[in-house]
């Protein structure tokens, strides 16, 4: 049919299938930077991309979770725990380097090495303190503490939570997670709790998040990003390792020098699925954003927590569960909300 100035009035052409979701420059949007705009516009195509992302970056979760509760179950005293963790995430990140395309200066690869000896330092006091308190005690209030660190160090040194409604959230996250410590880290008495060393436990919790926390904040603060760090930092936590798990640092341990076991070997596994967790993190970084991508892989106390308890017989009184239950619960709203105001602050 022609139109009234001779024209043909043709249907639109049908754009490809498969392509509704795609941007300007015909490329699929990233997760939370305007994937939902793109879908919403074309149809449900992209939410398996979206899916297939969110899993990836929640798949640390599992590894985390599940590696603090295999050191205890492999067995082994504190050096054969701390040298077979570490040198297993050694491994891993001396094996996915070469396929990184990553290259250092002098000063990158020194400040990624500085870092990671404050990281094996942290390693070193969280993994002694699984014997002290016990996993389903250690690792919630340790992922609080970090959250909070973490949270406070963003707001003092690089101006994070201060524009708009990313301050309320942040404000809602630092009180949840302020409160899921206090609640995870209550004990009452019984004969479960007065057996633990809580002086000792509470000091290694302590000086384990300034180390955890510290060697994020210094790669952060130089602009160093994770995947050119990777190597640098697994060179400096086995040096902690192989310093600090000599008989001289740990003497509770006996004069002999039982790092060259069976035992150990077998700690590398939790060590490999730890340095799995880490480059994974790098990866889903790049494609959910690093505030989600460390927000969930927060979630692993959600495995930790349950399998202390369910599975490795750490005891607890009837107001100690509860406190343990809602504790995590608030550890797993806070780090949300922090990752939610770290979302809204500008690029």
């Amino acid at each position: 049919a022609l139109g009234g100035r001779g024209r043909s009035r043709s249907r639109p052409r049908a754009r490809p299938r498969g392509t509704e979701a795609l941007d300007g420059r015909g490329r699929r949007p990233r997760w939370g930077r305007g994937a939902g705009r793109a879908a919403g516009r074309g149809g449900a195509r992209y939410y398996p991309y979206a899916v297939a992302d969110f899993l990836l970056a929640l798949s640390p979760s599992l590894f985390l979770g599940t590696m603090s509760v295999l050191l205890v179950v492999l067995g082994g005293d504190d050096r054969q725990r701390i040298l077979g963790l570490m040198t297993g995430g050694f491994l891993t990140s001396l094996i996915a380097t070469p396929f990184l395309g990553v290259t250092w200066t002098p000063q990158s690869f020194a400040i990624a090495y500085a870092s990671g000896l404050l990281l094996g330092w942290g390693l070193f006091d969280q993994t002694v303190c699984l014997r002290v308190l016990g996993v389903s005690r250690t690792m919630p209030t340790s992922t609080g503490l970090q959250l909070v660190s973490m949270s406070l160090g963003g707001v003092l040194l690089f101006g994070e939570w201060r524009q708009g409604a990313s301050s309320l959230f942040g404000a809602g996250a630092i009180v949840a997670l302020a409160l899921g410590v206090w609640l995870a880290s209550r004990h009452e008495k019984s004969e479960s709790a007065d057996g633990l060393d809580w002086p000792r436990g509470i000091r290694l919790l302590a000086t384990s998040t300034i180390g955890l926390v510290a060697y994020l904040l210094l790669v952060q603060w130089f602009g160093i990003d994770g995947r050119t760090a990777l190597l640098p930092q697994a060179l400096g936590y086995m040096t902690v390792a192989l310093i600090l798990t000599a008989p001289r640092f740990t003497p509770w341990d006996g004069p002999a020098d039982t790092r060259r076991s069976a035992r150990t070997l077998r700690q590398m596994i939790p060590g490999m699925m730890w340095g799995c967790a880490v480059l994974i993190l790098q990866v889903s970084a790049d494609r959910v954003g690093v505030a989600t991508g460390f927000t969930l892989s927060q979630l692993g106390i959600l495995i930790s927590t349950p399998a202390g308890i369910l599975l490795l017989g750490e005891s607890r009184t009837r107001k100690e569960m509860r406190w343990t239950v809602l504790g995590v619960a608030l550890v797993i709203c806070g780090a949300v909300l922090a990752g939610f105001a770290k979302s809204l602050d500008p690029a």
